[in-house]
């Protein structure tokens, strides 16, 4: 294992791991913000290509912003990239609504700008998480920062609901909300000021010189012994790839669709917004509740239960939704599976970077992703005609699909808690 490496591994806490937390949240925290922006002015439009275009555009990024980190840019210099891209975007919306009218293709372009740099910062987010916390942290901060993406759009729910009930217009719903991520977006200018460049990449590209200087940052002092682990047998990249694709193509779809699309397609009014508020929120309380359950579970047993838990949940929403009728058992039921959901994408997001190897990390996990968005966007497309009942039992044979993924790899794979990254993504090995 490399030496630098293992400082970071072995160190403790220190003032510039505070810093990467926090740009890494207020990354994710915009993401759910601009997210959710196209589905909560939907009925503005009612046009299912105006909620089709941005996972278009996020498959764009994640595969552009992921290599182009991965090649040159680094992980530092991508991130004041893609936030100028989401910056911009989230600015052309907010004057597309106010002096062109709300024109659909021009609102659509700031979204679509805003949505390939916010989605196109996430598998880089994932590497700098994974390559520069202590090995002690790892797993929470993976767990940690995504989370935000909930909390985002909770409070972009949250505000929309408010501003919708106040003025009766999805215009100025959209003003709010594109004015609120722009703004926030100069807060997030101010905190990646004090990025380091990630030791790891650096050293991946033969950089030796500045990953020492870097390190300092990162490594100011040892942190105390630590246990870690080895995995237990080697497994393909293949392997791990089709394992991550699949849980990705079932936690992502099954998200978006309850906690968007179902919305959109099936309720109007603040309805709506609570549907969207209530499904974030689930999942914003349990991505904290995740810091508890890593530390006990592993890594395995972990993707195991969560899907297993979506999936069981699904019955009783089905039973909700179409035979008993009740909205509010509906939110009840909602908000535990959204929880399960977020289990699902704290499992994705410890293992994405963990089992990919350095020089290709980035792109690797943009590659995964790449399966759950194009499937994500077609069915966006297919489901917009189908009755309800059919589309919350698509849900079910997700979350199964899911389920199934988890236990494949429960059999076949390994555990990722407290491996160094080395050993987990089988760099180390040199068979990748």
């Amino acid at each position: 294992m490399p030496e630098l490496g293992k400082l970071i591994d072995s160190s403790r806490w220190t003032p510039t791991h505070t810093a990467i937390v926090a740009s890494l949240s207020l990354g994710y925290f915009m993401w759910g913000v601009i997210s959710s922006i196209s589905y909560l002015v939907y009925p503005t439009y009612h046009n299912v290509f105006f909620i089709i275009l941005p996972p278009a555009a996020s498959l764009a990024g994640n595969l552009v912003m992921a290599k182009l980190s991965d090649l040159n840019l680094g992980r530092k210099r991508t991130f004041f990239l893609t936030m100028g891209m989401y910056g911009g975007g989230s600015l052309l919306v907010v004057l597309a609504t106010l002096f062109l009218r709300a024109n659909i293709f021009a609102v659509a372009a700031g979204l679509l700008l805003a949505q390939f740099g916010v989605d196109g910062e996430v598998p880089v987010a994932l590497s700098m998480s994974a390559e520069t916390i202590p090995l002690k942290w790892r797993d929470q901060v993976l767990v940690a920062t995504p989370n935000f993406d909930n909390v985002g759009a909770t409070v972009a729910a949250a505000l929309s609901l408010a501003v919708y009930s106040l003025s009766n217009s999805y215009y100025i719903v959209a003003v709010a909300l594109g004015a609120f991520a722009a703004a926030t977006m100069g807060v997030a200018l101010f905190v990646r000021y004090r990025l380091p460049e990630s030791v790891r990449w650096l050293e991946a590209k033969g950089d030796e010189s500045r990953a020492r200087e870097e390190v300092k940052k990162l490594a100011s002092s040892n942190g105390g012994k630590i246990e870690e682990k080895t995995p237990s047998k080697y497994s393909s990249i293949r392997d791990r790839f089709i394992f991550l694709a699949l849980i990705g193509l079932s936690q992502y779809l099954t998200y978006g669709l309850m906690a968007f699309v179902v919305a959109d397609f099936y309720f109007t009014g603040v309805t709506l917004d609570v549907i969207v508020l209530v499904a974030n929120l689930g999942a914003s309380v349990a991505g904290f509740a995740a810091l508890k359950l890593i530390s006990k579970l592993s890594s395995r047993k972990f993707t195991l239960a969560s899907f297993l838990g979506g999936t069981l949940t699904m019955v009783p929403i089905i039973l909700a939704l179409n035979y008993i009728s009740d909205i509010y058992l509906f939110y009840l039921l909602l908000f535990l599976n959204m929880a399960f959901s977020e289990l699902g994408w704290a499992s994705r997001t410890i293992q994405e970077p963990t089992l990919m190897p350095t020089n290709v990390r980035a792109f690797m996990i943009g590659l995964v992703r790449t399966v759950p968005i194009t499937a994500y966007a077609l069915s966006e497309y297919l489901t917009s005609s189908w009755p309800l009942l059919w589309f919350v039992v698509f849900n079910l044979f997700l979350w199964a699909l899911g389920t199934g993924a988890s236990a494949w790899w429960y059999k076949v794979g390994y555990d990722v808690n407290m491996v160094p990254l080395e050993l987990a993504s089988q760099q180390a090995e040199e068979r990748t």
